[in-house]
């Protein structure tokens, strides 16, 4: 960097609010400033003030290093991580919200803090307008720059100021996809005008004197969203715009804030409201957290020293923005949860709404494919019913998670009162019970359909299943049944015969009304056979596949062919086979060929497409719960 360039960088982070998201602490302030003052004093700034607007610091810093400097940038991370340490000793709110890193990287761009920083020969006379906003995001800054800069009905100079009439160019960033646009005004203002009237998405970087190129105004494009991939808080931009001789005159730069135009932001960054221009001393938004501030802070800067600040705002003819701004929140508040007040979904991704959206999915119709459950009853007669749902992705989660959904609401559809439900471990049946209305099924029996101890896996077995099943439904009945290791099911038999209640309640399960099963794949690791094989035999999927194993069913391995698997050369495997306790693959079979019995399959995932095919052509099941993508490689298959 030339030495006789000057950078003016302004960096802000919120590291704690008092109280809530409405100010900044003094001691905060205080200590900002003296984390400055050092800087200016080993001469790594020229000069250094502290200001705040709302809960965000405002670290103001001139010096001669260039923009994006390592140095600097170092300094204003280590700032803002010494006021988080302050800021959880007073347990101020949200300490170190925008800090989204855990260590510095040599430029605090992406690691949470707002960043505008510019770099120009100071002139004779050298004014700059800092603006700084709280609760909105750095799209507010689009609509004022674009009359600032473009719009002659606000900014004479472009008009009659031969310094400024060839106009200005425009940097506009797309955050979405990355691409950047470079704009001259006035021959490209409509194409202009389509990007940055989406503020959501096209932002102004910054803008240039189009006669020299020269630095007019740069703006923080940070979204915290973005960067998260969540909300936390809103981006609450900082501006800073040259002023006077060649550039738009102070009064036409603070022009554009007579209105109060709508912003996005406000409360939760979830609402759009007015943007107020306000004194420092009123830089402090609390109703409905807001709504959405603007300070300016004027200086002359003298060889990088900072002459100021005025407080620009701080003017009773900006008394009629803000009465209008408040009559414009009164009429936006009034539509409460109702657009145009709250954001448009698309615009909320990145605020608090998908938290709930995820809570809402549980209760809402998922879309079925009722040609391919038509095709898939064809092809497999032993179906009496199936149900094919849409998850609309190819994410296994998601695919689990709407199979078990509609598992729930086909299980609460035939459960009757003192109906017998049997149910076998694993995942995709876990979230089926998460699923189920609490107290749905009252007056039900629960029985485990496997009593094989999986001990890797214990909270997927069929009697965690189970004792889940009787804590959402506490007027049903749920039976654990013991699950200690015997030699074999004949074994576990007889030792339950000192035990004849247990017995009994054992028997009952062969006699259950609905069975529930899901369908292990060596592709996914499932609490069964498969486990059981990592877990004592230390075997891995590759060398399950050789063997012949393709799939599970209630603990029990099942062969390409659907029959099941119950003989092994190897002794340790023909041991830990003879070990399994539950219902066997036969015996589910033959309760899926009475037509008043429910073996439902639950399962999906392009995961388990060979596994689904095997279990349906050893025939045991006579409903299937399953997803789009494997319904449609089981009819093509």
């Amino acid at each position: 960097m030339e030495a006789d360039k000057l950078t003016l960088s302004v960096i802000k982070a919120d590291i704690g609010g008092y109280v809530g998201h409405s100010s900044c602490h003094p001691r905060v302030l205080e200590a900002a400033q003296d984390a400055l003052q050092e800087a200016v004093a080993r001469g790594l700034l020229v000069d250094a003030q502290t200001l705040h607007c709302g809960d965000d610091v405002q670290l103001i810093m001139t010096h001669q290093r260039g923009v994006e400097d390592t140095e600097i940038h170092r300094l204003a991370w280590n700032t803002f991580e010494e006021l988080t340490v302050l800021a959880k000793e007073m347990k101020l709110y949200a300490a170190g919200q925008d800090l989204l890193a855990d260590t510095f990287s040599g430029n605090v761009k992406g690691m949470g803090p707002g960043v505008a920083e510019l770099s120009f020969e100071e002139r004779p006379s050298e004014p700059v307008i800092i603006f700084m906003a709280d609760k909105t995001s750095p799209g507010a800054w689009n609509l004022p720059l674009f009359k600032i800069f473009a719009d002659p009905f606000n900014t004479i100079g472009l008009v009659i100021d031969p310094a400024m009439h060839r106009g200005f160019r425009f940097q506009v960033m797309d955050v979405i996809e990355h691409k950047t646009w470079l704009l001259s005004c006035p021959e490209d203002m409509y194409d202009l005008l389509v990007l940055i009237g989406a503020p959501g998405r096209y932002l102004i970087e910054a803008v240039y004197r189009k006669k020299d190129g020269e630095i007019a105004a740069v703006a923080s494009t940070q979204k915290l969203g973005l960067l998260a991939g969540r909300y936390v808080g809103k981006d609450d931009p900082v501006l800073i715009v040259r002023s006077q001789s060649g550039f738009p005159a102070l009064g036409e730069i603070l022009e554009t804030f007579a209105f109060p135009h709508l912003v996005e932001g406000w409360m939760r960054g979830s609402h759009h409201g007015p943007i107020m221009p306000v004194a420092f001393k009123d830089a402090n938004p609390s109703r409905f957290d807001g709504p959405p501030r603007v300070i300016a802070a004027g200086y002359q800067l003298c060889h990088g020293k900072l002459i100021g600040p005025r407080d620009l705002f701080d003017d009773p003819s900006f008394d009629e923005a803000r009465r209008e701004a408040n009559q414009v929140a009164n009429y936006m508040r009034r539509h409460g949860p109702f657009q145009p007040h709250r954001l448009h979904l698309q615009d909320m991704e990145y605020t608090t709404l998908p938290q709930v959206m995820a809570f809402i999915f549980t209760k809402s119709v998922l879309p079925r494919k009722s040609e391919l459950e038509v095709q898939l009853r064809q092809k497999y007669p032993g179906l009496k019913e199936v149900r094919v749902v849409d998850p609309g992705l190819r994410d296994y989660d998601a695919i689990e998670k709407s199979i078990a959904r509609e598992a729930a609401h086909y299980l609460e559809q035939i459960a009757a009162s003192g109906a017998r439900l049997a149910i076998s471990g694993g995942h995709t049946l876990y979230s089926m019970i998460t699923f189920l209305e609490p107290g749905k099924l009252a007056g039900m029996k629960f029985y485990p359909l496997s009593m094989t101890p999986i001990f890797t896996m214990p909270g997927l077995t069929a009697n965690a299943l189970v004792s889940m099943l009787g804590t959402k439904n506490p007027e049903a009945t749920a039976y654990n049944l013991p699950s200690h290791p015997v030699q074999s099911r004949e074994a576990y038999e007889q030792q339950l015969l000192s035990t004849p209640e247990v017995l009994d309640i054992y028997k009952e399960i062969w006699d259950a009304e609905i069975m529930m099963v899901g369908i292990g794949s060596i592709q996914v690791r499932s609490p069964g056979f498969i486990a059981l094989a990592m877990q004592e035999l230390s075997l891995n999927t590759t060398q399950l596949a050789e063997l012949g194993v393709i799939a599970e069913i209630n603990h029990n391995p099942i062969k390409a062919d659907g029959e099941p698997l119950v003989s092994f050369d190897n002794p340790a495997l023909q041991a830990l086979s003879q070990r399994l306790i539950g219902v066997s693959p036969t015996e589910l079979r033959d309760r899926a060929a009475l037509a008043e019995r429910y073996v439902v399959g639950v399962a999906g995932g392009l995961e388990k497409i060979e596994a689904i095919s095997a279990v349906l052509r050893g025939r045991y099941l006579n409903v299937l719960i399953t997803d789009a993508y494997v319904a449609e490689a089981l009819v093509r298959a």
